[in-house]
This record gives C-alpha cells, sequence and structure tokens, in this order.
C-alpha cells in the first residue's frame, strides 16, 4: 500500500493529513474560495514539504495510491445561502403544498434562498402523461425568468421519465447555454413525495459550486498521475469517486470525518458519551458518541428540511474562528457569517475590518502572533485592536480590555448552549460527558466552553487541528444502492438484490480495486421512531417489522483501506517539568498574568501540569484555565479535567 492522503476542505483553512506506514505528518493551508483548487494544490504541496522536506506536489502524488477529500463547502453554502438558486416544477396543484410541507417552508429563509420564485405546476395525466407542448412553454417561461437550474419532481415516476426524454428531444444537451435539470426520481427513490422534492432542491443547488472545484481538484491529480481516481468522503462515512459522488452526500462530509475519529478515541478511552466539538473558521459542528455509537437518523436534515438520506445527527452553527462578531441593537451578535482565510479577520492584514474571535484570542495573548499557522502568517495586533475599539467597545461603552473578554465570553456561551442541548435531548448529563475539542479553534478556548456547558473532562487530540482530515483515516471506499420495499416484495426480493450486486461490481471494477477483494453486504433498512436500523439480510423473505415506517433493501460494496494506529492508554502520570517560556494573558476583564506556555511536542507521555498555563504547537493551541490540569496519554492525545 502506497502513501494514503486525507483532505479536508473548510470553509477558512485546508487540513491534510499524509499516512504512510507508521508516519504520519499533516499540515494546514488558508481556504481560496475564490478558487478552491489553488488551496488544495498549496496543502498538498506543504504536506511534501513536510514529509520530503522539500515543494515536490507532482512526487508526493505519484506516490500516492488513495487521496480522500472532504469539505464543508456544501455546509457552508447552506449556512451562509450562497449556493446556486433554482426554479422547481411540481405536479400541478402542488405549487404551494410541496407535497404537504409548502406551509413550513414559506418563511423559511434557506427556502427562499433556493427557491426564490414560486414553485411551477404541470399537468400530469393518470398514466403519467405530459403534454409536451405545455411542457416546453412551461420551461421557456422559467428560463426567460433568469432560473440557473430546473429541478422537476412530480408526483409520478413515470411522468418524470416522460419529462425527461421531453426535454432531451427539445433542450439539447449539446447545444452552448443548455440550463441543467434534475429529475427527482434520478437522484433517490423514495415513497415519501416531500422528502424526495427537499431533496432534489438541497442537491441542486449544491451541485454547481461541488462540481466546479472537485473537478478542478481531479484535474490537478490527473495532470500529476495520481494512481487511482481521486475519492471523495461522504456524509454516510465512506468515499467513492467524484463521477460516482452526489452533491447532497456533499453535506457535512468535513464534520463527519470527525465523528469517525470520534468514535474511534471513544473506544480508545472507554468512554460511554462523547461529545465532538469541531470549531472551524466559519462554523462550529457538534456530534454525540453515546457507547460506541452515533445516533443516525433515518432521514436527516438539512436544517428544518428532511431529506431522503439516512445521516448522522450532526448540528452545525456559524459560530467559528472567523465568524463576523457585531453590535446589533445593544447586544454582541456573532455570525452567520463569515471573512474565512480571504480577508479573514482584521489581524490577518488582508484587507479584513470585521471582529473575529481571533481577533479577540489574538488581544487576549492566548494566540501567539508571531507563530499563527506555524509562522506562515504574522498576525497584526494593532489592526484587531482598531477594530474591536471602534465596532465592539465604543457602541457598548466598554474598555478594550472588557470589549475582548465579551467577545471570548459571548462565543463560549453560544456554544456551550449547543453543548448542553445536545446532550440533554439525549439524555446525558453534560457533567458525565466527556468533550472532545478539535479542529482549528475547538481547543483554543475548550476549558471555557466545558466550564459555561457544565463539563468536568475534556481530551484534546494530537492531530486536533486536523482531526476532520485524520478521522477519514477510519473509513473505506464503498458504494451503497438502496430501492424501497413494501410488504409482500419478498418475492422479487432475489432478483432485485442481484440487479444491485451486479451494479456494485461494476462499480467498484471502475474504482480500479479487485471485485472479489470487495464485501458485499445486503441489508434490510427499516425507520423506527426516526431512527435508521440496519439488518443482515440472508434469506429472501426478509421479516418486515411491524414497528418500522419505511423499508428499504440496502446493498453495500466495501474495500477496506488502511486504518491509523492507535496506542492504549495506561494513565501514568509524571511531572511535565519546566515551561518552554510564559505568555502574558488575560482570562478575566480585568486579570492577566504571565502563565507557563508548554509545548506539545515536547511533552512525554504522563506528562501532567496545571492551570493557568498554555498548550502550543505549530498548528495548536489550548488555554487551560484556573482550576484545570492536563495529562499528556501514551497515544499522544492530552486529557485535561478539573483539578
Amino acid at each position: 500500500m502506497g502513501i494514503l492522503i486525507n483532505i479536508d476542505n473548510g470553509g477558512t483553512f485546508t487540513d491534510v493529513c499524509l499516512r504512510n506506514g507508521d508516519s504520519v505528518v499533516h499540515a494546514k493551508a488558508p481556504t481560496t474560495p475564490h478558487d478552491l483548487t489553488q488551496c488544495f494544490v498549496t496543502v498538498l504541496t506543504r504536506a511534501a514539504r513536510e514529509f520530503y522536506g522539500e515543494d515536490d506536489l507532482p512526487r508526493l502524488i505519484r506516490e500516492t495510491e488513495y487521496l480522500r477529500y472532504s469539505t464543508t463547502s456544501g455546509t457552508n453554502a447552506v449556512v451562509e445561502r450562497k449556493g446556486t438558486p433554482l426554479a422547481l416544477v411540481v405536479t400541478q396543484g402542488e405549487e404551494n403544498n410541496l407535497y404537504g410541507v409548502g406551509a413550513q417552508l414559506a418563511d423559511d429563509p434557506l427556502w427562499r434562498s433556493m427557491v426564490p420564485n414560486a414553485p411551477v405546476g404541470l399537468a400530469v395525466g393518470t398514466d403519467g402523461a405530459v403534454d409536451v407542448g405545455e411542457l416546453t412553454a412551461v420551461v421557456n417561461r422559467i428560463l426567460a425568468s433568469g432560473a440557473q437550474r430546473l429541478v422537476f419532481s412530480l408526483a409520478d415516476e413515470v411522468a418524470e421519465r416522460n419529462v425527461k426524454e421531453a426535454l432531451l428531444d427539445s433542450f439539447p444537451r449539446h447545444l452552448l447555454g443548455a440550463v441543467p435539470f434534475l429529475i427527482s426520481h434520478e437522484l433517490v427513490r423514495d415513497h415519501d413525495h416531500a422528502r424526495r422534492t427537499l431533496s432534489a432542491v438541497l442537491n441542486s443547488y449544491l451541485h454547481p459550486g461541488m462540481e466546479h472545484f472537485l473537478y478542478g481538484a481531479e484535474k490537478v491529480c490527473k495532470q500529476n498521475h495520481l494512481a487511482r481516481p481521486l475519492l471523495i468522503y461522504r456524509n454516510d462515512g465512506d468515499s467513492a469517486r467524484v463521477a460516482k459522488t452526489t452533491a447532497l452526500k456533499s453535506w457535512g462530509s468535513g464534520p463527519r470525518g470527525g465523528v469517525e475519529g470520534a468514535i474511534a478515541y471513544a473506544g480508545l478511552y472507554g468512554i460511554d458519551t462523547l461529545l465532538a466539538m469541531d470549531i472551524g473558521g466559519t462554523t462550529t459542528d457538534v456530534s454525540v458518541v453515546c457507547d460506541g455509537k452515533v445516533r443516525l437518523n433515518a432521514f436527516g436534515s438539512v436544517e428544518a428540511m428532511a431529506t431522503s438520506f439516512p445521516l448522522p445527527e450532526l448540528h452545525s452553527f456559524g459560530l467559528g474562528g472567523s465568524s463576523v462578531v457585531c453590535v446589533v441593537d445593544g447586544r454582541l451578535q456573532i455570525g452567520p457569517d463569515s471573512v474565512g482565510a480571504a480577508p479573514g479577520p482584521a489581524c490577518f492584514g488582508r484587507g479584513g475590518t470585521h471582529v473575529t474571535l481571533t481577533d479577540a484570542l489574538l488581544l487576549a495573548g492566548v494566540l501567539d502572533g508571531e507563530n499563527y499557522l506555524g509562522g506562515e502568517l504574522k498576525l497584526d495586533a494593532q489592526r484587531a485592536t482598531n477594530a474591536i475599539e471602534k465596532q465592539i467597545a465604543g457602541p457598548l461603552g466598554l474598555s478594550l480590555d472588557e470589549a475582548v473578554m465579551a467577545v471570548i465570553e459571548s462565543f463560549e456561551q453560544q456554544v456551550a448552549r449547543h453543548l448542553r442541548e445536545a446532550l440533554v435531548s439525549l439524555g446525558r448529563d453534560p457533567a458525565k460527558a466527556t468533550l472532545l475539542a478539535f479542529g482549528g479553534g475547538g481547543p483554543m478556548i475548550a476549558t471555557g466552553i466545558a466550564e459555561a456547558a457544565g463539563m468536568r473532562r475534556l481530551l484534546v487530540p494530537h492531530m486536533s487541528a486536523v482531526f476532520s482530515a485524520f478521522g477519514i483515516g477510519f473509513s473505506n471506499l464503498a458504494h451503497e444502492y438502496q430501492a424501497p420495499l413494501q410488504n409482500g416484495d419478498g418475492e422479487d426480493l432475489v432478483a432485485l438484490r442481484e440487479s444491485m450486486l451486479v451494479r456494485a461490481r461494476h462499480d467498484m471494477f471502475g474504482e480500479g480495486v479487485d471485485q472479489d477483494a470487495c464485501a458485499y453486504d445486503c441489508l434490510l433498512w427499516s425507520a423506527v421512531d426516526g431512527q435508521a436500523v440496519e439488518k443482515p439480510l440472508n434469506g429472501a423473505a426478509p421479516e418486515f417489522d411491524p414497528a418500522a415506517s419505511e423499508h428499504r433493501l440496502v446493498v453495500k460494496a466495501t474495500y477496506r483501506l488502511p486504518t491509523f494506529a492507535l496506542v492504549g492508554d495506561d494513565g501514568a502520570t509524571r511531572p511535565a517539568g519546566d515551561p518552554t517560556t510564559h505568555a502574558h494573558v488575560r482570562t478575566a476583564a480585568d486579570s492577566a498574568e504571565n502563565v507557563p506556555v508548554y509545548l506539545a511536542d515536547e511533552l512525554e507521555a504522563g506528562a501532567t501540569f496545571t492551570g493557568p498555563a498554555l498548550l502550543r504547537s505549530p498548528y495548536l493551541t489550548c488555554l487551560l484555565r484556573p482550576g484545570w490540569s492536563l495529562r499528556a496519554t501514551r497515544n499522544g492525545d492530552y486529557m485535561i479535567e478539573v483539578a
């Protein structure tokens, strides 16, 4: 097995984690939203520098066997409402109802950004017939209004096939300017028309942006002779090549990498309730691992919209290190808008003028402005000061120090509220749960967030800065196929299963792996109390659970990839020794002191120290508030508890 590379493209930074045998290296690069291919190349070049000692990108790609790529681009597009608007065509009479969800979507801001104009109705005959003349008139009218994409979600699958045939005849794909369209049944087969409609709309909304940069990244890989097709990591926890990945499957894929890593860490440390908190530049993503599993919603939601696909219970909020902080009606507001890495926070000195958490942490002394991102970016304290004084301190009548701490404490309180809600909704006690803090901003003020949430223990992974990319290293190459079932479908199950297996083997061949080295699992999927339940299906006549609302036949083909090796902990302790240096840190508006600074790479297993203190490495910053102690584990992670 050659080099394995995992990349997580976030809204502010793009992370890479490279594995070659027992050797693991990682790096970060600012995300370039104007051209995401640029940050893809930059972060791979930095990985080559870490691995070879020189910027040899062609060699790195040439010697790589698998490159898995996840992105929060879809998540950020939803949070910031920056997808591509579309026009929706439904069965005549459903324009306002939308198969039962129209009323709840009327004032939904995400829905309005996706479908800015009222849905259009199309007459459908009892046999699924569609009048071609009417269809052409409807499409011409929609296109004249400036629509860039079309989604057809009709109640009748036959009607959708007729629409597709007529559209390809009247509006051929080979003509310049042909407007893309999506037929809902081709995305997913779901008896619930409303879910299928929402899934199709969301997929089409995300598709253009995803397609643009994913094919750009794939082109770079091909030009440099990557051994196998670029793999896209999906929100179901597995990967496949670009041409076999739908846009909606990429939504939340970056955070899902963190979920896989969290599951592995819960097992490593024997933690019953592990709350994963991923704070990036644009969002904070929260999930809970209970008894080794993450709750899997049968019909995962994107904000308030239920889709046809199972999704892990993962909550994403517009709170990140680059989220815009401002004063609205005399109160602090954080997010959901983000300045990303370009122009970035005011302290980046790239033209950004908005206040962010990063600016506040710099002025509080938590961040080392001379060694941010390993020294590749120098932070400008004066620009941060000017922004906070003008936009926060002045409007609120606060001193600079008070304004700095107000920003930090407001961020801590808002994130803590989401953490408590996630735990309480599952019947878990925050005081007995462990907080897994990762992402570029996760560990920085994790003890403050834990205190506000009523939590007493947290865990910072040694790969915390790139943990979502690291977590992808516990996933496999896989394809999954499903078809809805009803009672009485057992007689046709064998033929259906065989046809899906043929397709699975064909697609695994297309991935360039040995078909016979793959595992092929046939499952009966059921939705029970809103949760997805899967059972192995060996016989031809499945037993349908009467408590389930829906059933599906699922065939999954899996080719296993090597995973990262983790080292168990023995709980041993030893004094950490003298700190490397000290830093002037403010932990309250009226309290600042010189606190010891320990370098993460120099701590041996078992090393312990207590706060107030700072833990730092080129990509990691963690502030221990007074009353907390830290212990380095044998795996190189950091267990932090109330002293």
